[in-house]
């Protein structure tokens, strides 16, 4: 049986089109020329499924597909994407629109291919011929957490330089200046380009012009608990003689992982090593002790996608949104203050 795919390929138009436009959709702004060129090919296919039925009802359910950059497993490892995705179905449920999870493996991404979409939300980052070709699939796309779009796109985004700038500061006045980093690259999906994070960057940009950087303070891996095991590891062995006094870790998970790693080589938090992470995860408050960390809201950026779809399908908008969303230091037990070294003019 005939599908919207096949004649979006005869037709050259996305299967979002195709639909209104076979659902007698009169808002929609096509030529006839082009309308002409969907019929005669559904006509051709034999596809009857949509035609002549009256223009859909708005009290119709939306049908919004997720394409996420990572595959279940690699999500099931990374609190941050599960907080997010969660964001995006609770605010599906609440508006009762039909939410389509996309994964990033073969079997899932025929998803795309066979399903009709009034939006799409794309988590994660991909590269340029790959976001272009999601036009294809749907008119309405808002992307989450991704370095890739500028202001072609609608987006929500988390601020990783401003946070990562407001922890080096926070440390500095309580005190620390040997300050460490361990952090994470990231690869886009299908060519395994890595991704510089940009709070790697801005640490070392605004440590050095504190005239602070130091290179055997930072380590870089993944983003797992292993990797902040072994760095943490690796770099208190490196510089048993001079540790750093305070460590910024990129994600809870990595210092989660860091924290073993210290408390294994006899040495205190925060006493000895002070560790600051960075995203909020639930297990981050009963770590012992409790970590300081940064909470991004993330379940805010899934939701607030949710309403940029919504708004971009019920208005006439003509210029694209970018929403930073705000972060906060959750200051806990894992960060000391070193008396008589407190640095006022951070």
């Amino acid at each position: 049986m005939a599908t919207i795919k096949d004649i979006s390929k005869i037709a050259g138009v996305s299967a979002t089109t195709i639909s209104r436009v076979l659902n007698h959709d009169d808002t929609i702004n096509v030529s006839n020329e082009t309308k002409r060129k969907i019929f005669e090919a559904a006509e051709m296919l034999s596809y009857t499924k949509h035609i002549d039925k009256p223009k859909k009802s708005t009290e119709n359910v939306l049908n919004f597909g997720l394409i996420h950059w990572y595959n279940e497993y690699q999500e099931i490892n990374d609190p941050f994407f599960i907080s997010i995705r969660m964001g995006i179905e609770d605010e599906c449920k609440i508006n009762n629109i039909n939410l389509t999870k996309i994964y990033n493996d073969e079997a899932q991404v025929e998803k795309l291919a066979s399903n009709t979409f009034d939006g799409l939300i794309i988590l994660g980052k991909f590269d340029k011929d790959r976001i272009n070709s999601f036009k294809q699939y749907a008119e309405n796309i808002v992307f989450v957490h991704s370095n890739n779009t500028k202001f072609e796109y609608d987006s929500v985004q988390a601020d990783f330089r401003e946070l990562t700038e407001d922890v080096i500061k926070y440390l500095l006045a309580s005190g620390h200046k040997k300050i460490g980093f361990i952090g994470g690259r990231e690869k886009i999906p299908g060519n395994n380009e890595k991704i510089v994070d940009y709070r790697e960057v801005q640490f070392k940009n605004y440590m050095r012009r504190k005239g602070l950087y130091k290179p055997e303070y930072v380590k870089i891996g993944s983003y797992n608990h292993k990797d902040g095991y072994e760095m943490m590891k690796q770099l208190i062995d490196e510089n048993k003689s001079n540790l750093p006094t305070a460590v910024f870790m990129a994600s809870d998970s990595l210092a989660i992982g860091a924290i073993k790693a210290i408390t294994e080589a006899g040495l205190e938090i925060p006493k000895d090593i002070s560790v600051f992470g960075c995203n909020d995860i639930p297990t981050s408050q009963y770590t012992s002790p409790a970590l300081s960390t940064v909470r991004i809201y993330t379940e805010s950026m899934g939701q607030l996608s949710i309403k940029l779809l919504l708004e971009q399908i019920n208005s006439t908008r003509q210029f694209f949104i970018r929403v930073t969303i705000p972060h906060e230091l959750v200051i806990r037990e894992s960060v000391s203050e070193i008396k008589g070294t407190v640095d006022s003019k951070v």
